[in-house]
């Protein structure tokens, strides 16, 4: 038979399901909310701001990487 699971932190697991304490300011934006949206959001803000970036990088800086491939493939065509 189980024992009794004794909750002894209760600041953490609190009196009900969860007693969450959120960082103040911008750090506890997430967790201010409930849990399934504040998960949803950071990952909405994660995958935003990811494409945000690689747009940046791909269009705006011109892809370094490929274009120095092709300088170097217009200095040595292939044979």
């Amino acid at each position: 038979m189980a024992e009794k699971i004794i909750n002894y932190n209760k600041r953490l697991f609190g009196p009900g399901p969860l007693a969450r304490v959120p960082a103040p300011g911008i750090r506890g934006y997430y967790a201010r909310m409930p849990p399934l949206q504040g998960f949803t959001m950071a990952a909405v803000h994660g995958v935003t701001m990811g494409l945000g970036v690689s747009l940046y990088y791909k269009f705006f800086m011109g892809d370094p990487d490929t274009r120095t491939i092709k300088q170097y493939y217009e200095e040595n065509p292939p044979r």
